[in-house]
């Protein structure tokens, strides 16, 4: 019976009155069954099952039904009770036409099996094309000699795709073999695995193109390049993002990838453009290309600085190039002009108040003490933004600050913490000492750190803290003067100064505003203004690197926390912003952030075409949002055009000059999916120094991973930390004399690489030279040592507060206005500078403390592994067991008599005296109930309660023994008996 032709099954002959009939999947009993099969044979039932083309038609009690034969999965022959029965299947349901003869029920199975051939045949013909073309482009995909680009397979996908729905979803085995069959069923194995495909197509083209190319690497640098080198060179996608470590080779894979690109043929080398950031490292990358590539290729291959392109695409499109502003190359002429624009805006009658309003109150990042778990950590907040009044007091809040501002603004003469006019001093309460004195109006001011409900910061005893506030409360009433109160809920509500004014009119202050020259006098002696300046020159830098508009980053002001000293910054920049842009436009100039996005707008617009089909840009992690932007916009003008990336997140350090290592961390989102390969073999750092410089740094979980390997080691530890007690400037001599120690003759001179966080820690070269005749020493910023390296560093300046390592000049929560993503990890910058310093060492690296309190870096580096120590802290250094967070350190007080001092001083005031027989060092527990002197060894009796030990006292009971740590540890005994003291009879401070 020939395919597509009309088929009836005919009635049944008069033996039996079955008729074709349609039966569900379900199965009947066999009383069921023939009820089915006998009770409704009418002679009409005769054309119950017909087979017309494509479609057959069944028909029965439960209705008619049409099927597709492209859509039958299988055809089955049954034998039921001396008659047979066709199951047809698809793959919603199942049916059966049953009570044929066995000659009928095949036929009709023969029929339906060469109409399904019939169908699929004709439907592969109509699509073989697709089919073909598809399969071609796919077999082409998977040449050894090609990498298979993200782009061009997700193109063969949506086509195979395509393809492929337009045909049946099953094939029969028992079908003749066609090419298309053939086509198809690979289209259908990609399809099913696309990733795994491409993988396995990838993985195909890289053995046969290393094997193919290993001439090539072998020669294209002075040494043949690593096996994850090669892989870089030769993985080929869209878009690349080599991750490389530190001293692991970017450069060379770099002008590596250039060659290979010529040698294939893929490129032409006046397709290619390699950037740099700096001069410098466009210069030896030019000279590298020269040397490793040949003077002809070099010749035709761009090799520029983002800043070179942004000026040459403005000339192609403008038919001229602008004028690059002096301040534009000079970071001291940027910070003069903008601080020329602030005092210019002095004198301007809206912005001169508002320049002043935002000096005095809100320069510091506002947070309140209730955010803060630990009075440390408070303390290291105030003391990192050095909050201090206008009138030159360091004051213990911003609440403070911002009052004592007030008063002075308002020319209110006052007093910060001056003792009470009257004696109030006791055996066991020294002197009060209230908030503010307004000397000429008599009245005093108390600030509470109280919240909502007379809620105190979780640091602080709020029963104790609410009694002192009734003493003060009643001490005032008792003595009759005017107690003026003010709280921390004032300020969360967003009014401490206006019912502070309120107040204050109420008892009868007269307020004379002082002139905004003078409060501007007052405000540069103090050295305000500079950090001003300094912030407002970074901001602007990311703001214009960013493109962002100022409405758009006053959008994101109104969502910050502190949305009103966001507002009232933006207030103070969008002046200096226009002015700094009319400075430019007036001298015909503009700066780099103007070129590269005036560049890119050219480059969006078509004003410019782009020659180059291959980009490749080193140092990957210093783009800016404006820079990838312009690399952005020149791939956007071809569909062929492809991007090599080599950086290090790891080593992102400058974000102060607009940096944003959030593009590189985003780089599929921002540029394409693509392939990332890593460089983790560094030829530089030894092993210990690798292995502690990446456990490092990855304590950030932002950084991308990457494990690092080193091909030298060195025996023993290769990072030292050197502790600094009173003998911490010798350690630099101590570390140096190491260095000079392991060197062997043979070595040569060693060279040592002192490194700084600031520019004021360089040492007395010329004197180090003469004591270390051995060494070849010099000295850096870690900033201006990025890209060198030397057999030893020395990491200077190890040491907690504002200029210590980590700074904790904090960066101002204000960039975050116009940066991509806010980092949130702590001293996340500071991380990876240590990181970049670390790096630096080929042989080993010392880190030395100052002496003065503990950085945390070093905390930190002290509980790693791997890490060796020298010198000494001094045996009594410990953490202050008032605020947690500073160290007791040694000091001089009046007559030089020592005594040991929390280094959170002036915040905190913890102090514990020296050693009763030496009087130099301070005791410390021994674990055996003595306390005993490093320095002289005498022992003094601990106190069982916490660190401290006890010392004699006199109290109005006469002589007994009280713990150093009071009052947090009350602890007393009787001096005679040595029995505890009953609760309340001997007071610490009697007398």
């Amino acid at each position: 019976m020939a395919a597509g032709a009309a088929v009836r099954v005919p009635r049944s002959r008069p033996s039996g009155q079955a008729s074709a009939r349609p039966v569900t999947t379900a199965r009947y009993s066999r009383t069921g069954l023939w009820k089915a099969l006998f009770a409704v044979a009418r002679p009409a039932d005769a054309g119950a099952c017909a087979l017309t083309g494509d479609t057959l038609a069944l028909a029965g009690p439960l209705g008619a039904r049409r099927i597709s034969v492209a859509d039958i999965d299988a055809v089955d022959v049954r034998r039921l009770w001396g008659r047979s029965g066709v199951r047809i299947g698809t793959a919603e349901r199942t049916a059966e036409v049953s009570g044929l003869a066995r000659r009928e029920a095949a036929g009709l199975a023969d029929a339906l099996r060469r109409a399904r051939l019939g169908s699929w045949l004709r439907a592969l013909s109509t699509h073989a094309p697709a089919v073909r073309s598809a399969d071609a482009r796919l077999r082409a995909l998977s040449r050894p000699d090609s990498y298979v680009r993200l782009r061009a397979f997700v193109a063969l996908l949506e086509d195979v795709r395509a393809a492929e729905s337009a045909l049946p979803g099953r094939w029969p085995d028992w079908a003749p073999r066609t090419p298309e069959l053939d086509a198809l069923e690979r289209a259908r194995a990609l399809l099913a695995d696309p990733a795994g495909a491409r993988a396995r197509m990838n993985e195909a083209y890289l053995a046969h193109e290393l094997g193919h190319r290993r001439a090539f690497l072998d020669q294209v640098e002075a040494r043949p390049l690593t096996g994850e080198q090669r892989r870089a060179v030769c993985v080929d996608d869209d878009r690349n993002l080599v991750v490389a470590a530190a001293g692991s080779g970017k450069t060379s894979v770099m002008v590596a990838k250039a060659g290979w690109l010529v040698e294939r043929g893929d490129r032409r080398p006046d397709e290619l453009l390699l950037l740099a950031f700096a001069r410098a490292a466009r210069d030896e990358l030019a000279e590298r290309v020269r040397t490793r590539l040949g003077a002809a290729a070099a010749a035709d291959t761009a090799v520029r600085t983002f800043h070179a392109l942004g000026l040459a695409i403005i000339g192609e499109a403008e038919g001229r190039r602008p004028t690059l502003a002096a301040t534009a190359q000079d970071d001291a002429a940027m910070l003069d002009l903008v601080g020329e624009i602030v005092d210019g805006l002095l004198g301007h009658a809206r912005h001169g108040p508002a320049l002043v309003r935002w000096l005095a109150y809100g320069a510091a990042p506002y947070r309140a003490a209730h955010e803060f778990s630990s009075q440390g950590e408070y303390w290291d907040y105030v003391r990192n933004h050095e909050i201090r009044s206008l009138q030159g007091e360091l004051v213990k809040s911003c609440e403070e600050c911002l009052i004592a501002n007030f008063v002075y603004l308002n020319g209110v003469p006052y007093e910060y913490e001056r003792p009470y006019e009257h004696d109030t001093a006791t055996a066991a309460r020294a002197q009060y000492r209230p908030d503010f004195h307004l000397t000429d109006a008599g009245i005093y001011i108390e600030h509470f750190a109280l919240g909502e409900g007379d809620r105190t910061p979780p640091f602080i005893d709020r029963e104790k803290y609410l009694a002192d506030r009734r003493w003060k409360l009643a001490l005032h009433k008792e003595r009759g003067t005017t107690l003026v109160e003010t709280f921390s809920r004032d300020q969360a509500e967003g009014d401490l100064v206006g019912r502070l004014r309120a107040r204050l009119e109420a008892e009868g202050v007269r307020f004379e505003p002082i002139p905004h020259d003078d409060v501007f006098a007052v405000l540069n002696e103090q050295g305000r203004v500079a950090p001003f300046v300094r912030l407002a020159t970074t901001f602007l830098q990311h703001f214009k690197g960013s493109r962002l508009s100022l409405d758009a980053v006053r959008r994101r002001a109104a969502r910050m926390p502190a949305r009103a000293r966001a507002e009232a910054f933006l207030r103070v920049f969008a002046p200096i912003f226009e002015r700094y842009q009319r400075t430019l436009a007036d001298a015909g100039e503009i700066d780099f952030h103007d070129m590269v996005n005036r560049a890119t707008d050219h480059v969006a617009a078509g004003r410019y075409r782009s020659p180059y089909g291959y980009i490749l840009v080193d140092e990957f992690q210093d783009i800016s949002p404006g820079r990838a932007a312009l690399v952005k916009a020149l791939l956007d003008q071809s569909p062929d055009a492809q991007l090599f990336a080599v950086g290090d997140d790891w080593q992102a350090i400058y974000r102060f000059a607009g940096s944003d290592v959030a593009v590189m961390r985003e780089f599929g989102e921002r540029f394409g999916a693509g392939a990332r390969t890593d460089l983790e073999t560094t030829f530089r750092c030894s092993g210990g120094v690798a292995a502690v410089a990446t456990r490092f740094v990855l304590a950030n979980p932002a950084q991308i991973p990457k494990s690092v390997r080193a091909v030298h080691d060195v025996d023993g530890a290769g990072v030292w930390l050197g502790l600094g007690g009173e003998d911490a400037p010798a350690l630099l001599d101590d570390a140096l004399a190491r260095v000079a120690a392991e060197t062997r003759a043979e070595d040569g001179r060693p060279s040592v690489l002192l490194l700084g966080r600031y520019r004021h820690a360089r040492p007395d070269l010329r004197r180090l030279a003469a004591r270390h005749p051995s060494l070849e020493i010099s000295y850096r910023t870690v900033h201006a040592a990025k890209g060198l390296e030397a057999d030893y560093v020395v990491v200077l300046g190890l040491g907690g507060g504002r200029y210590g390592f980590p700074s904790e000049m904090a960066d101002d929560p204000l960039l975050n206005l116009v940066l991509s993503e806010p980092e949130a990890h702590p001293n996340a910058e500071e991380r990876r500078l240590l990181y970049v310093a670390l790096t630096r060492a080929r042989r080993r690296a010392y880190l030395l403390e100052d002496g003065g309190p503990r950085s945390a870096f070093a905390e930190e580096l002290l509980k790693a592994p791997g890490i060796a120590e020298f010198g000494r802290r001094s045996a009594a250094d410990a953490a202050c067991p008032d605020c947690g967070t500073g160290r007791l350190v040694r000091r001089r007080g009046p007559g030089e008599s020592v005594f040991y001092g929390c280094s959170n001083y002036p915040y905190c005031e913890r102090t514990e005296r020296a050693c009763p027989a030496c009087a130099d060092a301070r005791p410390v527990a021994d674990g055996n109930g003595a306390a005993r002197c490093p320095a002289c060894g005498h022992a003094v009796e601990s106190c069982p309660r916490c660190d401290g030990w006890l010392t004699e006292r006199t109290g109005r009971h006469g002589p007994f023994l009280g713990c150093t740590n009071y009052p947090h540890c009350r602890f007393t005994k009787d001096a005679r008996s040595g029995a505890e003291a009953v609760p309340g009879r001997h007071r610490p401070g009697d007398g």
